[in-house]
């Protein structure tokens, strides 16, 4: 069996310290936990012991994610649904008595549009966990199709009550 290696793109630093692997590159750094360590010649890494089929998607997935990053876009729908930043926060008007305030990791930046707003991270695990915490305030709601969406997602409301 030839053992699995990983050829890193120009550009890419890659390392391993005490248990934790840090990908580094133009759109970020991204750091994870494994058990392996980190052989690396030129651009060629291998990890000994070889790593578990999670860990090599954790790692495919920080190479994009430096290279490219991901992006999340996210669409208030609703009459008075709103966002906004201040400072290190997003401020949200839902519906509700008071306005949701969240603070936002410093691994994602977020950009506004006027009922749209964009995040973008290099770490896919961090933006996925911000955008559905998001959307948790206000999931989309059957009847009415207001919400917190995703930006292709169709709701397909359920019909009213008949008299």
């Amino acid at each position: 069996m030839t053992p699995p290696v990983f050829r890193l793109p120009i550009g890419v630093n890659c390392s391993s310290n005490n248990g934790k692997v840090s990908v580094s590159g133009s759109k970020g750094v991204v750091i994870f936990d494994s058990v392996s360590n980190l052989y690396r010649k030129g651009n060629m890494v291998l990890f000994l012991p070889y790593l578990t089929p999670y860990e090599s998607s954790l790692f495919t997935q920080a190479i994009l994610g430096v290279v490219l990053g991901y992006t999340i876009e996210l669409k208030l729908q609703g009459i008075g649904y709103r966002v906004r930043q201040e400072k290190k926060k997003l401020i949200f008007s839902l519906g509700y008595s008071k306005p949701v305030i969240i603070n936002i990791p410093e691994e994602v930046s977020v950009n506004f549009g006027k009922k749209t707003f964009l995040l973008i991270s290099a770490n896919l695990g961090v933006l996925q966990n911000f955008a559905s915490g998001i959307r948790r305030y206000r999931y989309p709601d059957s009847y009415k199709g207001a919400g917190v969406l995703y930006e292709n997602e169709t709701i397909v409301c359920k019909e009213g009550k008949k008299t």
